[in-house]
């Protein structure tokens, strides 16, 4: 895959535009079209006519790339397999790191804080079963305080100063995995939602975030799971849009047509099966196309006749329902209720009371403004207290005055609902049905409704209502009864042939549009997969040359990839070649390669040039690869890396080999684990160094018997000799091009430190060292080939000058300075 390879993801009308001008779209379709990729309401318009009809302006010059983020660091505590505050510091920026570690070291800890913080969600913990998997997310060492925190660097493309952001989650004691306090700070801002970053679609987009569960799931899902995630990047949502408006108003009004249609034959049927003449002269009038409404029309002209309207009326009456006898008894009782608060309280007591208050006021006004010191009405002294006295007095027949003043308005309000009740019973006009009832129903609204003094009205409403549904009850049987007598033949055609007659011009308001709705839905599926083929090019490209990096000994050649069918028959095609002979390589592929073809599939989608990620994050991707697939999947790495800060856990140590071997620039970092969880993240050293390391230790401890250092010593000499001749020898086979298993083959047949180190300089296992380790030129060299050899076997007593030698030796042997 091209370093500068840019995928768009961006549809754009101007494309749509030129495929109407190419291939001769008409008008009607053409802005239909348009306006269907616009909005809901600009397709509504078009419909009806008041769309705009001018070609779209072009949309300019494009948009600039967005800024791209790196992590600079993800710091966790209490969370997962980290228990005290441990953090992983990145470069942000585009390379290369792999951070390796043990199974349970705690690496992959933080890939998962990671993928929370930035997505809400883990793709292993949805897709374990596991009860017990999903629960375990918090430390058992070290539980509380729980959190994560990630900060990230967003560097603009070209001119402009980047920003630092801190994504965070935090969870209480208590709370469960969802219940997250989250957030996210520009530096020197609020703390905002981690939506405000606006990376929720792109994270579902471009998913810059895979773990080996979710590669290795890709094709064991639905065939439509696939197609959705990659139809996704293609930023063809517009056209997807588009289609659905269209669909919706197709569905919508050719419902209408379609309701028309079958009305039309229901009435032919009808209208053969009566004597009536008036019937066949409709019938035929519905025979061909173009239907003779004007003749329909008049055949039903005179169909509102008095009759007929009494018919109706008969029809209405009979259809009408009186209040619940619920609703009544509600409304009597809280009349009751009220007329009863309302003659228990002393209506002429507190008139009297309002007018004391009131003179009680003017009094006070006069005392204080006049500093009168006697009563303005008797003239006598006033008590030092009288104004105390006054306002308690005024407060108390105020609330007395308001309570009584409530209990008025609940009587004045369940008086109205009476009255709101009867005046709400259905009139009854019916004249020239001949119905007795309609009369008795008459008498008893009419005598319901004549309301006695207040304290008669509860008692005469529940006694006269009864009477009222009952004589209503009889009317409604009598008007149906009478409806079915009056209605001859002719009338129920009539009814049918205006419902029928209404549709049809409904349905014909819209007919010129759903024809060019229909047109302009099969215009976007044709085109719109012209458009779509085009957008995945660039994705099947890029997809081939990293099968082909990945694919080493495999057989098995990568052909199209196509996205087929709709609805629920969508799906993924993938096709391709087993020795030259065509197949579809799903069946054909083993699971490791299954598993590099998803990772050729997915690394093009999480490089999409709109995504605003500049980060791609791998957890142990290599699992299930064999070896003669890493040095493909590394050079893959290392394009990515150009653009692409490439983050890559892995819990084996053939990815570092591989990049000490090939000398790769690339920063290797690991994770370990200490009692208690406590994680710890260092730089890798080169593993001869941690030999000589283990040895410098192992010298200096005290605590170590002289005699198990004697015989420990010359060991981890003799493994960081040989661990530094084999980084030696395979990265000059690599040089060389000869194949990682043939080198693996011949430096497994090596016997002895002396020839590892003879082949590592290019020489024959056989041959002696000579100059190389002479103890006149290189002493040092001498001194420790020696302690490989004889000291192993022997034993030897070993100081820090030893190891010094044995470190300037390892520096020989791996050309650094």
């Amino acid at each position: 895959m091209s370093s500068d390879a840019k995928l768009t993801s961006t549809a754009t009308v101007d494309e749509v535009w030129d495929l109407i001008e190419q291939t001769s779209t008409p008008d009607e379709v053409a802005f239909t079209v348009l306006a269907a990729m616009s909005s809901d309401g600009d397709l509504r318009a078009q419909i009806g006519g008041a769309a705009s009809r001018e070609r779209p302006s072009k949309a300019g010059a494009e948009r600039p790339d967005p800024a791209l983020a790196y992590v600079r660091a993800i710091t966790v505590e209490g969370f997962r397999g980290v228990g005290p505050q441990a953090s992983l510091v990145l470069d942000p920026r585009p390379g290369l790191t792999v951070v390796s570690g043990r199974n349970g070291s705690g690496k992959s800890s933080f890939a998962e804080a990671f993928e929370y913080a930035v997505t809400g969600r883990s793709y292993r913990w949805e897709n374990k079963k596991s009860k017990v998997w999903q629960d375990a997310w918090r430390n058992l060492h070290h539980g509380s305080p729980c959190r994560i925190g990630v900060e990230v660097v967003q560097q603009p493309e070209g001119e402009g100063d980047a920003q630092r952001v801190l994504i965070a989650a935090r969870w209480d004691e208590v709370g469960g995995l969802d219940d997250a306090t989250t957030w996210a700070r520009i530096a020197g801002g609020e703390n905002q939602p981690v939506t405000s970053l606006g990376w929720d679609r792109p994270a579902e987009l471009y998913r810059p975030i895979l773990s080996y569960d979710e590669i290795g799931g890709l094709f064991e899902e639905r065939q439509s799971a696939l197609y959705d995630a990659l139809n996704k990047i293609l930023g063809l949502d517009e056209i997807t849009d588009a289609t659905a408006r269209i669909s919706s108003v197709i569905k919508e009004i050719g419902d209408e047509r379609k309701r028309a249609n079958a009305l039309r034959l229901a009435l032919r049927k009808a209208l053969a099966a009566a004597d009536d003449p008036r019937a066949g002269t409709v019938n035929k009038a519905l025979a061909s196309k173009p239907y003779k409404l004007d003749v329909v029309e008049k055949e039903i002209a005179g169909a509102e006749s008095p009759q007929q309207r009494l018919i109706q009326e008969l029809k209405a009456c009979a259809d009408s329902v009186l209040v619940d006898q619920a609703v009544v008894d509600g409304v009597v009782n809280d009349y009751r209720s009220a007329l009863e608060q309302k003659l228990g309280a002393a209506e002429t007591a507190l008139e009297l009371l309002s007018t004391r208050t009131t003179l009680l006021r003017d009094a006070q006004r006069y005392v204080t403004e006049a500093e009168a010191a006697d009563c303005p009405v008797c003239e006598t002294p006033l008590p030092a207290e009288w104004q105390q006295w006054v306002a308690a007095t005024i407060e108390d027949n105020a609330r007395a005055v308001e309570a009584h003043a409530d209990i008025i308005d609940g009587w004045k309000a369940a008086s109205r609902h009476v009255s709101e009740l009867v005046a709400g019973l259905p009139d009854v006009s019916l004249d020239g049905s001949e119905l007795v009832e309609v009369d008795a129903y008459r008498a008893a609204v009419a005598r319901l409704r004549e309301l006695p003094e207040q304290s008669a009205v509860a008692e005469h409403v529940a006694t006269e209502w009864p009477r009222v549904v009952a004589a209503h009850e009889a009317l409604t049987v009598a008007a149906a009864r009478r409806a079915d007598e009056l209605t001859d033949a002719w009338a129920p055609l009539v009814e049918e042939i205006a419902t029928w007659l209404s549709a049809e011009k409904a349905a014909r308001v819209h007919d010129n549009a759903l024809d060019n709705l229909n047109d302009a839905k099969k215009w976007l599926n044709d085109h719109g997969a012209q458009l779509r083929d085009q957008r995945m090019q660039p994705i099947v490209d890029s997809a081939r040359d990293i099968w082909s990096r990945l694919k080493q000994e495999s057989d098995v050649d990568l052909g199209a990839i196509e996205l087929l069918g709709t609805g629920t028959q969508r799906r993924v095609a993938l096709t391709g070649s087993v020795d030259g002979e065509d197949t579809g390589v799903l069946s054909v592929m083993s699971q490791g390669e299954l598993h590099a073809l998803a990772l050729a599939l997915f690394i093009p989608r999480a490089t999409v040039g709109d995504s605003p990620f500049g980060f791609l994050f791998l957890d142990d991707p290599i699992q299930a690869m064999d070896p003669a697939k890493i040095d493909g999947f590394l050079a893959v790495l290392q394009e990515i890396a150009k653009t692409r800060q490439v983050v890559v856990f892995s819990h084996d140590d053939r990815l570092p080999t591989a990049i000490r071997r090939l000398s790769v620039d690339a920063t290797l970092l690991e994770v370990s684990r200490e009692p208690g969880s406590k994680i710890s993240v260092k730089r890798a050293e080169v593993t001869a160094d941690r030999y000589a390391a283990d040895a410098y230790s192992l010298i200096r401890d005290e605590g170590v018997p002289a005699h198990v250092k004697n015989a420990a010593g010359p060991g981890l000499f003799r493994l960081a000799v040989e661990s530094a001749a084999k980084q030696r020898y395979f990265h000059e086979c690599t040089r060389a091009g000869i194949a990682y298993a043939k080198a693996e083959e011949d430096w497994a047949k090596l016997i002895g430190t002396k020839a590892c180190v003879a082949v590592s300089l290019g020489r024959d296992p056989k041959e002696s060292l000579g100059g190389w380790q002479s103890p006149h030129s290189h002493p040092h060299r001498n001194n420790v080939m020696g302690i490989c050899t004889v000291g192993v076997h022997e034993g030897g007593i070993l100081g820090l000058d030893d190891v010094r030698d044995l470190r300037k030796t390892l520096r020989d042997l791996l050309g650094s300075k």
